[in-house]
């Protein structure tokens, strides 16, 4: 369906409404907010931004909260301009909006992506829109300890964080993850409206990359993240290990996995692709804290770098997921290797101070190289996750015959605007993930999606969520979400056109991981989509 149709449907929509009202004497203000709300947002996500500008301009005026009563015969002009709008506006012919991308990783590894920490969501929601309209992605945190949580799970390009926060001291943030930032080249400016050089010293010498006094003037601050983001591609782009584990990175793994294939291709021998996840990640984070994850991660590279043969290659793939390449080896000589590392993994006690000790365990996917370096990853995988669903701890050698187990994201979208559900769902129905399915649903108003079936433990769903909906508010629905259903496997955005502090803070206090205004284009929040599930599916 092109634009073109989109206008034409939200003009007929309009009349419908009008109808119903000049069938009654008087029609609630709430109501009349309602209706432009949704016109705003409607209308300006399908191009006809002249309506949505008069529908905000009015929204001013109105309460959401009101029980007062508007006569009907009072909004004769109200309607009139309404009309006049689709009047002179020429219904052409648009082409049809771009389909996205069909990996995951596709549109957001091409833009920049940064975590903005701050307190003051007012000022946070400024710097996010003016970033986002110059093509960088913004996540928001309002307190430290969210801050750190984002940066762990999220991996940002770049991250800003204001020294005054309401838990802890920008610099208590950059103790926290400056020795991981470091290690992923990952630049951190903090930002204070409390200037002294004293300040200045202490977040360099905490390994800070810039400091900035607040106010912030915008038309420097865009070119000097762009500046930043592209010296961290730069220089992201020329190393090859994992400073942290000391295992190869995901780039130089790429290269490696290339020249193997074309290796085994030429002297037609075979190896096998070993993919590996340390079990239950999250938990030893949440329970432990962060800097025990680490250590995890460090003590299990240096396991397998200990134990693994000269001639195969180790690579930290993303978080703590791990790959080995065992060059003339079959899967089944190659779980002789997994299961002495298992072994030893198994012995290996983690103690820190105020804990009682643990142990932790991995899974494994193992696939030998069949076809082209594309599939034997593919079918790794697969294994793997296997491995994962049936209990863990365990390896799984991928069996050709076995049948692919694909793992899914569910794509909720929960909007009482026809028009917005409709396009999510197009541009939703083109994304074709490798290895993942993609299952879009829809729901007209949080009551229909909270009384559905429809959450599954192993599955994977990123709910899009509209702020103010009939029967119950979206802030409402948030909050049932966060207070039933676990959030290491569920996302949450709201599309709102809500834009005022209160509710900003409100949506991310209540658990919201992120936030699209009103107005959208659609490709927007494709990508926005990618960037907040990647962390499932590493």
């Amino acid at each position: 369906m092109s634009r073109n149709d989109y206008q034409a449907m939200l003009s007929k929509r309009m009349e419908k409404e009008f109808s119903s009202w000049f069938e009654q004497d008087h029609i609630q203000e709430r109501d009349l907010y309602r209706f432009l709300h949704t016109m705003k947002g409607t209308a300006g996500t399908i191009g006809l931004e002249e309506i949505s500008a008069f529908c905000a301009s009015q929204l001013e005026t109105l309460s959401e909260a009101s029980e007062a009563t508007i006569p009907v015969r009072s909004l004769k002009n109200f309607i009139f301009l309404m009309r006049s709008f689709f009047n002179k506006k020429e219904l052409t012919a648009q082409p049809e909006v771009q389909q996205p991308e069909s990996t995951l990783h596709s549109i957001e590894e091409n833009s920049g992506f940064i975590l903005l920490i701050d307190e003051d969501a007012e000022s946070a929601s400024f710097i996010k829109e003016t970033l986002e309209e110059n093509g960088i992605q913004v996540v928001i945190a309002l307190n430290g300890k969210r801050g750190v949580e984002l940066f762990y799970t999220l991996q940002p390009h770049m991250v800003v964080a204001d020294v005054q926060l309401p838990d802890m001291s920008g610099f208590d943030v950059m103790a926290q993850i400056g020795d991981i930032a470091r290690s992923r080249y990952v630049p951190i400016t903090l930002v204070s409206t409390n200037n002294p050089v004293e300040n200045t010293i202490r977040a360099y010498e905490t390994g800070a990359m810039d400091f900035i006094q607040k106010p912030l003037n915008m038309s420097l601050f865009v070119p000097y993240i762009s500046n930043r983001l592209r010296n961290k591609s730069a220089v992201s782009q020329s190393v090859l290990t994992d400073e942290l584990t000391g295992a190869g990175n995901r780039r130089q793994f790429t290269q490696t996995l290339t020249q193997i294939s074309a290796l085994s291709e030429r002297k037609r021998h075979t190896f096998t692709l070993v993919m590996l996840d340390l079990d239950y990640f999250k938990k030893v984070n949440d329970q432990y804290g962060h800097p025990a994850g680490d250590e995890v991660l460090r003590r299990f590279s240096s396991i397998v770098l200990t134990l693994k043969r000269e001639t195969d290659y180790f690579f930290r793939y993303g978080g703590e997921e791990f790959a080995l390449i065992l060059a003339d080896t079959t899967p089944e000589e190659g779980t002789v290797l997994i299961e002495r590392i298992r072994a030893k993994m198994a012995e290996t006690e983690f103690a820190f101070p105020g804990f009682d000790p643990f142990y932790v365990t991995f899974s494994a996917g193992a696939a030998e190289y069949r076809i082209n370096e594309s599939t034997v990853l593919a079918e790794a995988d697969q294994a793997l996750y296997k491995a994962k669903r049936s209990g863990r701890n365990q390896t799984v050698i991928y069996e050709i015959d076995s049948g692919d187990v694909k793992r899914h994201l569910n794509i909720m979208i929960i909007d009482d605007d026809l028009l917005v559900r409709k396009m999510l769902s197009k541009q939703f129905s083109g994304w074709k993930p490798n290895e993942i399915d993609v299952v879009v649903h829809e729901y007209p108003d949080g009551i229909t999606f909270l009384e559905s079936d429809w959450y599954k433990a192993d599955e994977n769903y990123m709910i899009l969520l509209d702020g103010i909906m009939p029967k119950m508010d979206g802030l409402e629905v948030l909050s049932n979400v966060r207070k039933r259903f676990p959030d290491d496997n569920i996302v949450i955005s709201m599309l709102t056109a809500r834009t005022n502090e209160a509710d900003i803070v409100l949506a991310l206090k209540s658990g919201a991981d992120d936030y699209i205004v009103k107005p959208f284009h659609p490709q927007e929040v494709i990508a926005r989509v990618q960037r907040l599930t990647k962390r499932m599916f590493k």
